[in-house]
């Protein structure tokens, strides 16, 4: 089943993030799905919220995970829940997902529907996020779960970062200036624990957690032209692109192996409902 509300600006980049970005963050994510355990029925019928699914790699995980649970995954982009419905029905899931074109802090679900909901590299981008929060405990029924996973706000410099920029210089090539972003990423586990709290949580568990992914100087490439510094790469005409890729390329595999190793601290939360 689909319900379909609008058009969200995910929608514009939805096959970049599929291939680029969704892959690299995509284990941390699943590992939230470990805070319910024993939390979750796991012989029992249950319904589960995806809140911010994007392609379902969540989604799908919890249904593999828990047999006879329902997942309805809800994201304000189209395109990336046409990819995850196709990927239910390649896994033979499809029966037990259903998609809602919804964003994190107007989900159209009635009130105590779920018994369970969880959140992924979410709550950071939602212009307020004690809203989306609120909004995951007006959807649960008493004793039910929350799970999320964000960004913690500080982070450690990242070597390939600066070779990037220092490919720019080198070049002169100038980059455009970034975007605003909403950012609201969580300083430390205690104040997502507050949030939750003042949302009408209790039994409140947070922790840091931390992503880990190894790039190769070609995937971090290909990364940084399809994803992190996409809008860079758009305003280059085709030879000035191939400069750019063969330098950044070249200062890449200068790089010890470990300085590839992109590390991000992570906020993960799991809370029951009042």
């Amino acid at each position: 089943m689909t319900t379909t509300t609008g058009e969200a600006p995910y929608d514009s980049y939805a096959t970049d993030y599929r291939d680029w970005w969704a892959p690299v963050i995509a284990p941390a994510a699943v590992r939230l799905l470990d805070g319910l355990d024993g939390l979750l029925p796991a012989d029992a019928p249950a319904t589960l919220v995806d809140i911010g699914t994007g392609t379902g790699t969540l989604a799908l995980a919890a249904l593999r995970r828990w047999p006879q649970a329902r997942v309805i995954g809800v994201d304000p982009a189209r395109r990336l829940l046409d990819f995850a419905e196709a990927d239910a029905r390649a896994a033979g899931l499809s029966d037990r997902l259903t998609i809602a074109v919804g964003w994190a802090d107007r989900i159209p679900m009635p009130d105590a529907a779920a018994d369970a909901a969880v959140s992924s590299f979410v709550l950071q981008l939602v212009p307020n996020r004690a809203a989306a929060v609120r909004e995951a405990r007006r959807i649960l029924r008493p004793g039910g779960v929350f799970a999320s996973l964000t960004w913690r706000t500080k982070e450690d410099p990242f070597e390939p970062e600066d070779v990037f920029d220092d490919a720019l210089e080198a070049l002169r090539i100038s980059a455009p200036e970034p975007k605003p972003g909403v950012g609201h990423s969580y300083p430390s586990g205690a104040s997502a624990a507050a949030e939750l709290r003042r949302a009408g949580f209790h039994a409140v568990r947070t922790g840091e957690a931390w992503l880990e992914h190894r790039f190769t100087p070609q995937s971090y490439l290909d990364v940084a032209e399809h994803w992190t510094e996409d809008e860079t790469f758009a305003t280059l005409d085709e030879p000035t692109r191939r400069r750019l890729r063969a330098e950044v390329l070249r200062r890449l595999e200068r790089l010890d192996p470990e300085q590839l190793v992109w590390r991000r601290p992570l906020i993960s939360a799991c809370a029951v409902a009042r």
